[in-house]
């Protein structure tokens, strides 16, 4: 039996055109799971939030509620809005301000001073003392963190004000 050395070129087979599936899947299953990732990506405070939190919990008169609307971190003081529902469902907004000590350029977890609701009136949670007296709790704040969670209340929707005061949280 002779073989025949030369193939004609036309007889071999056609390797065929990859087409771009599969960079497509690719991409397509990294874009879903960084999506799936920001979905369930939650920002955390610092721990001079859960200080100025916990002062905040212990120092509020009777409580029912408190729900946590918004915090902004400017570095050395912290100011935090929350919603406040009293035994009696009286509804209240409130502001506080925790100013941190600073010890050697740092800024240290201890509170400074604490402001309620801007200079107009003073309460007794401002009260120097009380404050101090809070500072030799702060290293067991530190070794058990409060929920650290950045609140987020959209301010600036106006559909979200319809829901406020009728909010089960």
């Amino acid at each position: 039996m002779a073989v025949k050395k030369n193939f004609d070129q036309s007889a071999q087979a056609v390797p065929p055109k990859k087409s771009g599936n599969r960079k497509w899947w690719i991409g397509g299953s990294a874009f879903a799971f960084i999506f799936i990732i920001f979905l369930l990506y939650n920002p955390q405070a610092t721990i001079h939030y859960g200080v100025c939190k916990v002062y905040i919990e212990l120092n509020e008169p009777y409580p029912e509620k408190i729900k946590y609307l918004g915090m902004e971190d400017f570095g050395q003081f912290i100011r935090i809005i929350y919603r406040r529902i009293d035994p009696f469902g009286v509804i209240s907004v409130n502001t506080v301000e925790c100013t941190f000590k600073i010890e050697d350029g740092v800024v240290t977890p201890y509170l400074l001073s604490v402001d309620i609701n801007g200079k107009r009136k003073a309460y007794e949670a401002e009260n120097p003392v009380r404050v101090e007296a809070f500072n030799k709790s702060v290293p067991t704040i530190e070794a058990n963190p409060p929920d650290l969670r950045v609140p987020y209340f959209p301010l600036d929707d106006m559909s979200a004000y319809r829901d406020f005061y009728n909010s089960d949280d």
